[in-house]
């Protein structure tokens, strides 16, 4: 059971993982890739509903499973430092994306999307960090 376990958890956490990465890698394409008013920026999506339930859906179960961590003493701080390195990563990828692009922006969803990803990605960080030290 502990290693069924273990595989869900690390699928999860590739799952997060890609999801970030292809959020991240979208940003950072329109910031290198669109200079001219003529040129379409890339979307996350095409609905925002989908997007801002994709983003308050992931974070909330990222918020649940990392204040209920399971295992061992040095099992969980492993985990906690796995996830709070993704999380730092994203947030410090997503502020300067946000900071990159923020007179580009001729869409104000995603501008809206970029922000709430950044929040989102700053209070798990700090979530993160604060169970680290609980548990050291």
């Amino acid at each position: 059971m502990k290693g069924l376990l273990a595989i869900g958890e690390g699928i999860f956490f590739f799952y997060v993982l890609i999801c970030l990465l292809v959020l991240n890698m979208i940003h950072f394409g329109n910031i290198l890739f669109v200079d001219m008013p003529y040129e379409e920026p890339m979307t996350v999506t095409s609905s925002s509903p989908t997007a801002f339930l994709f983003l308050f859906g992931l974070g909330g179960v990222c918020f649940l499973y990392i204040r209920y961590f399971l295992g061992r003493s040095g099992y969980r701080r492993l985990k906690i430092v796995l996830w709070g390195s993704l999380l730092a990563f994203n947030t410090f990828g997503s502020g300067f994306s946000l900071l990159m692009s923020y007179g580009l922006m001729l869409n104000d969803r995603e501008a809206i999307y970029l922000i709430l990803a950044t929040i989102m990605s700053l209070v798990l960080t700090i979530q993160a960090i604060m169970k680290y030290y609980e548990w050291k």
